[in-house]
């Protein structure tokens, strides 16, 4: 099976004009999922049984589920998310 494109777009895109973080997430989570000369999307590499050769798994849904948590990940509330997950990690690193 060959490329199948998808719209990698989060269900709350109206957002983006006015939060220029989530906008930039939003903006590279689609770039790396545009065919690029390569048949797959990062999703579709992601997603596959044997991540070598991705079959066109990604269906619409998978895509805009994708999508909108990779938005989230660029808002206020993700960017906090990241922070803990980053302060936690270093706090156990330093405890080992």
């Amino acid at each position: 099976m060959g490329f199948i494109s998808c719209k990698h777009e989060g269900r709350s895109t109206h957002r983006l004009k006015n939060n220029p973080l989530e906008k930039r997430f939003a903006d590279e989570w689609r770039k790396i999922n545009s065919d690029m000369g390569r048949g797959h999307g990062t999703l579709a590499y992601l997603l596959a049984d044997d991540p070598n050769y991705p079959m066109a798994e990604v269906t619409q849904r998978d895509a805009t589920v994708a999508a909108t948590v990779i938005q989230w990940l660029g808002s206020p509330v993700g960017q906090g998310f990241l922070e803990d997950v980053q302060e936690r990690a270093c706090t156990s690193s330093k405890k080992s």
